[in-house]
């Protein structure tokens, strides 16, 4: 038994000696620096996606709009349980059928107490500049954009009403830098953040952990400086598919401000001399910059040849491909297409409208009320 003990106590040590040097050696790299994550992407999401391309810009736009118009409700629990359970069933994805929202319904009376449907909201608006359906929609639209939101909480320091929320902010989700603890522990049941800091240009601005709310979706990639402490952009997995989307609407406006044919003018029966050509250059020229009826009529002394280089099927491939791209960026926003590939879903364009707000509009508002209810209404 004596050696026993001896052998157990050494192994002991040896454990808790080897957990130090890991400890050191996972924690030295880290501690008082911004983490980042996707920081050459993140503006482009929004310059070069949202604000540049119009599929994602319209796709974006329709979830952020249905979810401003998703009425919300304070309810008071009365039995925890049917709370959680309520809160299970409604992510079933056929809560549009008759019998479930019945059963919702029935459930639902049991886990609230009934008549409290319409409590007052703690802020009639989040803001001085914002209304509840803007807020909801910019929540939106930031979390299809970048992966996440950061919601500030303005909030009195002392007093009868000391940390209470007297306004909300959503901050700019592409500019936010998160900053990690000196002693950061991403092992431990404690927040790792330090604070969050606003970047845009030479200006700073610090936000202290506790009064920012960070939603996010899951995020894998994980790094000793905490890059996994961001949400994942949807729009990251299909850059490559903006990028060839807007080039193949350059390309496009590109040939249409050409206003006809490239090719090449020679003379059908006799060589024309450079001064005949540079000559006729510079009618059409006149002749294209004439908007009167006749101004495209022209005459000239010989018979002319023209040889026109025009694109193939081929060269064409680009503006076919703007199809592809626009499914693979709806995929990844979740969201189904309505337009003249609606029956390869094999729905109805009513059952595709239910379709994308069971699977995209819900889910994200399930993300704001768990914040909302765990971080903000406490």
């Amino acid at each position: 038994m004596g050696l026993l003990n001896t052998l157990r106590n050494r192994f002991t040590g040896f454990k808790t000696q080897a957990q130090n040097l890991f400890n050191q050696a996972f924690y030295s790299v880290i501690g008082n620096t911004g983490s980042s994550y996707d920081p050459n992407n993140k503006p482009i999401y929004l310059e070069k996606g949202y604000q540049q391309n119009s599929f994602v810009y319209s796709v974006i736009q329709a979830q952020a709009k249905k979810t401003a118009s998703v009425p919300y409700f304070i309810k008071k629990v009365q039995n925890e349980t049917k709370a959680k359970e309520f809160q299970r069933e409604i992510k079933r994805s056929n809560i549009t059928d008759p019998q479930i929202k019945i059963f919702l319904k029935n459930l639902e009376s049991k886990a609230f107490i009934p008549g409290d449907d319409n409590l007052d909201f703690p802020l009639p608006k989040p803001n001085v500049s914002q209304t509840w359906s803007e807020f909801m929609s910019m929540y939106k639209t930031y979390m299809k954009i970048t992966g996440n939101c950061f919601i500030y909480l303005v909030s009195p320091e002392g007093g009868l009403n000391g940390g209470v929320p007297i306004a909300m902010y959503i901050l700019p989700a592409h500019l936010m830098n998160i900053v990690v603890k000196n002693d950061a522990n991403f092992l431990i049941d404690e927040s790792p953040i330090d604070y969050y800091s606003l970047i845009e240009g030479a200006v700073f601005a610090d936000f202290p952990s506790e009064d920012v709310v960070h939603i996010k979706y899951a995020n894998p990639e994980f790094s000793l400086s905490g890059s996994h402490l961001y949400g994942q952009s949807p729009l990251r997995a299909v850059i490559k598919n903006i990028e060839s989307s807007n080039e193949a609407v350059s390309q496009n406006v590109k040939t249409m401000k050409n206003s006809g044919a490239y090719g090449l003018i020679s003379g059908k029966n006799e060589p024309i001399t450079p001064e005949q050509a540079v000559s006729i250059k510079e009618r059409l020229t006149e002749m294209d910059n004439d908007p009167t009826r006749l101004g495209r009529i022209a005459g000239v002394n010989q018979a002319i040849d023209f040889t026109r280089l025009s694109l193939s099927t081929k060269d064409l491939m680009p503006f076919d491909f703007l199809h592809f791209d626009k499914k693979e960026i709806a995929s990844c926003l979740n969201w189904l297409l309505i337009d003249s590939t609606t029956s390869d879903f094999g729905g109805s364009m009513k059952e595709i409208k239910k379709e994308n707000v069971v699977a995209d509009i819900l889910p994200d508002l399930a993300l704001f009320e768990q914040a909302f209810n765990t971080e903000i209404l406490i």
